[in-house]
């Protein structure tokens, strides 16, 4: 069967009010949230935090705050990538952001498992 989490990541049915998912959004919410309350000067803070947040991250990635994200860990991105104010992913299944990609102001990216049948 597997946990709630094994579920989400499969594509399959799952209760995301399981305790491992809930601790996993928790912990991506107190990432964006110290993240977005960084300056553009802290750019090697906003660096440690992507890296701790997202999946994997390639060189020359910036993100402007603010940024949200359900579980972070989700979200694979390239190397030149740049993300403009308001992003938002909600990553309940892999996310892959290519290389030299550009996201505008305001995009919102949602992850979509198969269509359960």
């Amino acid at each position: 069967m597997g946990s709630e989490k094994e579920k989400m990541l499969a594509g399959d049915r799952y209760d995301a009010g399981g305790p491992e998912l809930v601790a996993d959004r928790e912990r991506a919410r107190d990432l964006t949230r110290r993240y977005n309350r960084t300056t553009s000067d802290d750019r090697q803070t906003r660096r440690n935090l992507l890296g701790e947040l997202l999946g994997s991250l390639g060189d020359e990635c910036y993100v402007e705050p603010p940024f949200r994200c359900d579980y972070g860990y989700n979200i694979h991105v390239g190397e030149n990538f740049y993300a403009n104010f308001d992003c938002v992913v909600l990553d309940v299944c892999r996310v892959d952001i290519g290389q030299n990609c550009l996201v505008g102001p305001g995009v919102h990216t949602c992850s979509v498992h198969p269509p359960f049948t």
